[in-house]
């Protein structure tokens, strides 16, 4: 047998459209959602009702959002990871010798998911780092996202790139595969990667991969912080020994089970 997509479900698809266009439109109502989605509000009404019953959405007056349910869901997802509980220590360690933001960044469907921000006592812009906890990464233009698209199979960048762009962020972002690939090779062979003000101007982030034993990426940490407070010195020798000082810690617990357990 070829290899063939599986089968799905056309009203499964549906619903998670609609889960989808709530988050954009940061709750709706059916005639809202039946115009941006062009589904009839007859078939949105339905979808709505459906997830209401299972808690999924709550109804405020005519508005829909989602529910907190969707919270404990990913509490659930993260808590029980073991690359979230070996890491949250020594990010916090981390936080406190360098004083800026550390996160723990994992790749999934191709985009880079936080597991982790831990604010440093000089920390800042904390409604935009919040937002990035809401939001799934682009991995070209981050430390972090770097540092894994150097150690995943070739193939699969490939992959990555050709489903979500490369989209600018600033005019120093990565736009090319060419480019990217290059650099790709210089964080495999220095071991970190560095994010110059290419996702946001006057922001530096340092990001070191996490190994398995086969050298297969579990996912990456990262400290970032204004270009004012983390100097060329700093971003080029300091601030990567200790992010990957704290990546061989995390994969040392990981490797032989001995992390913080869970609270």
């Amino acid at each position: 047998m070829g290899d063939t997509e599986p089968r799905t479900l056309k009203t499964v698809e549906t619903t998670c459209t609609i889960i989808d266009a709530l988050v954009e439109k940061d709750g709706a109502g059916v005639t809202e959602l039946a115009n941006y989605l062009g589904l009839s509000k007859g078939a949105v009404y339905n979808h709505l009702a459906t997830l209401r019953k299972q808690e999924f959405v709550v109804k405020d007056g005519d508005q829909y959002r989602l529910s907190y349910l969707f919270f404990n869901y990913g509490m659930y997802s993260r808590n029980r990871t073991d690359l979230y509980n070996a890491a949250k220590p020594e990010l916090e360690k981390l936080t406190t010798e360098v004083g800026e933001y550390a996160h723990l960044m994992v790749e999934e469907f191709g985009t880079g998911v936080y597991l982790v921000k831990i604010q440093g006592k000089k920390g800042i812009a904390d409604e935009y780092h919040v937002r990035k906890f809401e939001l799934r990464d682009p991995l070209h233009a981050s430390s972090t996202g770097k540092a894994i698209l150097a150690h995943l199979p070739e193939e699969r960048v490939h992959e990555i790139i050709d489903a979500q762009g490369l989209p600018a962020f600033t005019e120093n972002t990565i736009t090319t595969k060419e480019a990217l690939f290059e650099e790709l090779e210089t964080v495999r062979q220095q071991g970190y990667a560095l994010n110059d003000e290419e996702e946001i101007r006057g922001a530096r982030a340092v990001g070191a991969p996490i190994l398995d034993s086969h050298s297969s990426v579990l996912g990456s940490i990262s400290v970032s912080g204004p270009i004012s407070r983390i100097k060329d010195e700093a971003f080029h020798d300091s601030i990567p020994e200790k992010v990957m000082g704290a990546a061989n810690v995390i994969e040392v617990s990981l490797e032989t089970g001995q992390m913080y357990p869970q609270l």
